[in-house]
């Protein structure tokens, strides 16, 4: 044959070819891959058009599909919900077999999407290539298929909270098959009837990433003769189950890991030395567990540590200045909630340059620092509450300019506030509490903080006016238990206040109706007069709770009060108003505390308080001026438990159909006497 003959034969035979492929792939997509992706598509609920872009030809241009770029075949399928809310989830009522046409994949993420009618597919178990399947939070039903120990390529598997609440899982055998797995997650299964979940753990050599939370867990090997992860693991998380177990020393083994979570995991003793070999530890977390002993000995090799939390155990002793204080990448720092005492001072802190969270609360500790200390450190949180810091202010504050939060309650701090006090973290702190210490003197007319939402300075000595200009985030703001005096400001953005027991005096103003995002106010136990205003009513619609109980306040309830529809707390005892019950406070239908006590009201009990308020659970009628008969209306009060209608005048005989609960209910007992008896107007 010529050469050109043969020529012409090998280019007709390629053009073939070209043909051919160009039958199977369609403007770079084959035409099996892409029926496979609509039929998937075609099973979804898919509410928020997410797949929208699932049209044409190019099935590797379609969001969520990844294609080899040298071959052409899909490789990945990407739908994971991004924004984790249910009305984003696609909704499968069956997954199409037809998936099995992606003999190529390699990535498949179907995570927070909602499966809940079927069962996870056993086709996907045929996916050879799978390297990575992530099936979290998909709401499957039934257990997790067997099969899926086929996946021997698995290098991630994440099954989180794959399973409905109520599907537990009884075998992990399967586990052993993926020899090939780095990272696990079966956090959120119910895995409580698993016989011995660590021996199927256990046979992952190549395991990097454990994580086992919340599972239902009750058991733990206390030793085992070889752990096969011991030397790949690098993060570990069995937190929130219930070992009732003391720590197994086989964990001080795992010489790797860099992060180790065992939030309330019910583990209890002493920490065993070994757990000091984890020396490459980046993470600790172990609050929430009934762990003893003192912070020495094994905590001092772990220099590395990035994050320590220990709160809510049992350590007692001090805090060795040997150990924290020599942790240089230290930036958060959770020590709250236990039995810690002893001195910290300055040498404590002086290589903790990083430390961004300092958090020692309830704890017996005194923190003595000289006043001239500047500290190496810029901090985020402190909370230092019932630690001992008076009775001065501590001067390193002022040194601190990127605070968010800060916490000195009933932390024996003397004096009053020092002018330097107003600028710390000015433009950064949300939270401040002083509450529970001896502060005395003035506000400032003006708070500087900015950004302040919650502001706690309640059981105090502050006295004079309240201050008149607070910053617009303020949401919260506590100042009960001092002396301050004088009217209410406006303070138009606040949503939750208590001024009780101080020295308000002057009437209730009109201007607390400018207060129009308040749901709480608790004004109760100081010498306020008047009237309260018309205007409350209709302005303060979004009120739950109102407390204006032991002052001097006269009148009668407006009937603008039927526009709270959302009160569930009323507090006027021990005041002086007025007149009949009002009609309108039958429009209060969500009312479960209701006391009048102690004050001037006349009539009867009208009948529609039995229809209307029936979530009341305490009703207080004492010493008014009531009279008539006790309806038989009041029985329909069934979620009630405290009845006190004495000194009044009523007349007649408890209606026999009025059954409360015998232990808590009552017509006349001393114990239901206001615990402020004395009269607030004198």
């Amino acid at each position: 044959m010529p050469f050109s003959s043969f020529l012409s034969s090998l280019l007709l035979c390629l053009l073939g070819i070209l043909l051919l492929h160009g039958a199977a792939v369609t403007g770079g997509c084959f035409s099996m891959e892409r029926e496979a992706l609509l039929d998937f598509k075609a099973g979804v609920r898919d509410t928020r058009n997410r797949l929208s872009s699932w049209t044409g030809h190019h099935c590797c241009t379609w969001k969520g599909v990844t294609c080899d770029t040298t071959t052409g075949h899909v490789v990945m399928l990407d739908l994971r919900n991004t924004n984790f809310t249910d009305d984003w989830a696609l909704r499968g009522e069956g997954m199409n077999s037809s998936l099995l046409a992606l003999s190529h994949l390699k990535h498949l993420d179907l995570s927070f999407n909602n499966f809940s009618g079927i069962r996870i597919p056993e086709f996907i178990s045929s996916f050879k290539k799978l390297r990575y399947l992530n099936l979290s939070s998909t709401k499957f039903m039934g257990g997790i298929p067997a099969r899926l120990g086929n996946l021997s390529s698995l290098y991630v598997l994440d099954l989180s909270s794959a399973l409905g609440f109520a599907c537990p899982v009884d075998n992990l055998d399967w586990l052993s098959d993926l020899t090939s797995l780095k990272h696990l997650d079966l956090s959120g299964l119910k895995l409580t009837d698993v016989p011995d979940w660590f021996s199927s753990v256990n046979m992952l050599p190549s395991l990097q990433v454990l994580s086992m939370s919340s599972v239902g867990l009750n058991t733990i090997t206390a030793s085992v003769a070889h752990v096969n992860f011991t030397s790949s693991l690098t993060v570990l998380d069995l937190s929130y189950n219930n070992f009732n177990s003391t720590l197994p020393k086989w964990l001080g083994n795992m010489t790797s890991l860099t992060h180790l979570y065992l939030h309330y995991s019910g583990f209890y003793g002493v920490i065993p030395d070994a757990i000091g070999d984890l020396v490459r530890l980046k993470e600790l977390h172990m609050p929430g567990n009934q762990l003893t002993g003192y912070l020495s000995g094994w905590l001092e090799q772990m220099t590395n540590l990035i994050t320590l939390d220990l709160s809510y155990n049992l350590f007692n002793g001090s805090m060795p200045s040997s150990s924290v204080g020599k942790f240089s990448n230290l930036t958060e720092l959770y020590l709250r909630d236990n039995s810690l005492g002893g001195v910290i001072s300055e040498v404590h802190f002086e290589n903790l340059t990083r430390l961004q969270v300092l958090d020692l609360h309830d704890n017996s500790i005194t923190i003595s620092i000289g006043q001239s200390w500047i500290p190496p450190f810029q901090l985020r949180y402190v909370d230092l509450t019932k630690c001992q810091l008076g009775p001065q202010f501590p001067e390193w504050l002022q040194f601190q300019t990127q605070i968010e939060e800060l916490y000195l309650a009933d932390c024996k701090i003397a004096g009053t506030m020092p002018a330097w006090f107003g600028n710390i973290s000015s433009s950064t702190i949300t939270d401040l509490d002083l509450s529970n210490n001896q502060i005395g003197g003035k506000l400032p007319s003006s708070l500087k903080f900015t950004k302040l939402e919650r502001l706690h300075l309640e059981s105090n000595r502050f006295e004079g006016p309240l201050p008149t200009m607070l910053p617009s985030t303020l949401d919260t703001l506590y100042l009960s238990n001092n002396s301050f005096i004088g009217q209410l400001p406006i303070w138009p953005h606040v949503r939750f206040v208590t001024i009780s027991d101080n020295m308000l005096d002057g009437g209730l103003s009109s201007s607390i109706c400018q207060w129009t995002y308040l749901e709480y106010l608790d004004l109760s136990k100081n010498k306020l007069l008047g009237e309260i205003p018309f205007c409350l009513g209709k302005s303060l619609q979004n009120l739950q709770f109102l407390d204006l109980g032991n002052n001097c306040l006269s009148g009668e309830i407006p009937y603008t009060i039927d526009f709270l529809s959302r009160l569930w707390y009323l507090q006027l005892k021990n005041n002086s108003f007025s007149g009949e019950l009002p009609l309108s406070l039958k429009n209060c239908t969500e009312l479960q505390f209701l006391d009048l006590a102690q004050n001037n009201f006349v009539g009867s009990i009208t009948l529609w308080m039995g229809d209307n308020l029936q979530q009341l659970i305490v009703l207080r009628l004492r010493s008014n001026m009531f009279s008539g008969i006790v309806p038989w209306q009041l029985a329909r009060f069934e979620q009630l438990q405290i009845l006190d209608l004495a000194n009044n005048n009523f007349t007649g005989s408890i209606p026999h159909n009025i059954d409360f609960n015998p232990k808590i209910s009552t017509m006349d007992d001393p114990r239901l006497y206001d615990r402020w008896g004395e009269d607030a107007c004198e």
